[in-house]
């Protein structure tokens, strides 16, 4: 059962994360180049543009896809799923799942910051030119590349949350334990007869 939840659970991660690193491609694709921003006397007016859209949606999937993964990981093992000792019962596994969890919300974090940036420099709106020099003036405008290391940091976040979640997740190999005067599989005792009745069948 709680393979089957984490199969489905890892899909689900990996749909939103997959789709968010898509958008960040297909966003870098379509940013706004610098002569499509347009300069009217010391004001630059940056036109519409689906990379600001898909940057906003972007950030939303990753986020979803993060919060999913911590949650179902027990939130870093703190608040671990029903089940206490059932779960990752190795102090191992449990520090390495930790870890990728952190790791994970840290390059989440890292690309959201990527995909505010591109969003804001390809927002419309009107923006003041800088001074190039004299009698010139330069607008602002994303450098290639931006949208792309976003992509990339959001599939790293999203393996490294799958991996997490399987591994704080997943209940870890049990090893049988005989308990005495029983087997492993819960048989029962074996008892000698009662002397009395042996005694009598005689």
């Amino acid at each position: 059962m709680q393979t089957a939840v984490a199969v489905l659970v890892s899909g689900v991660v990996a749909l939103f994360g997959v789709t968010s690193a898509v958008l960040g491609f297909i966003a870098e694709a379509n940013r706004l180049k610098p002569d499509e921003i347009h300069v009217s006397g010391r004001d630059c007016v940056y036109p519409a543009n689906p990379a600001h859209t898909l940057g906003f949606c972007a950030i939303f999937l990753l986020v979803v896809a993060q919060i999913i993964a911590s949650a179902a990981g027990g939130c870093c093992s703190c608040c671990r799923p029903p089940g206490g000792a059932s779960y990752s019962n190795s102090t191992t596994r449990r520090v390495v799942g930790v870890v990728a969890s952190v790791l994970s919300w840290v390059a989440a974090l890292i690309a959201a910051v990527f995909y505010w940036v591109g969003v804001m420099l390809n927002a419309p709106t009107t923006r003041q030119a800088k001074i190039a020099g004299p009698d010139e003036e330069e607008c602002y405008s994303l450098k290639g590349g931006v949208f792309v290391r976003a992509a990339v940091l959001s599939l790293v976040a999203t393996s490294l949350g799958i991996m997490s979640c399987v591994l704080l997740r997943l209940p870890a190999a049990t090893t049988d334990v005989t308990v005495e005067g029983q087997d492993a599989v819960g048989l029962p005792e074996w008892q000698a007869p009662n002397p009395k009745f042996a005694r009598s069948s005689s």
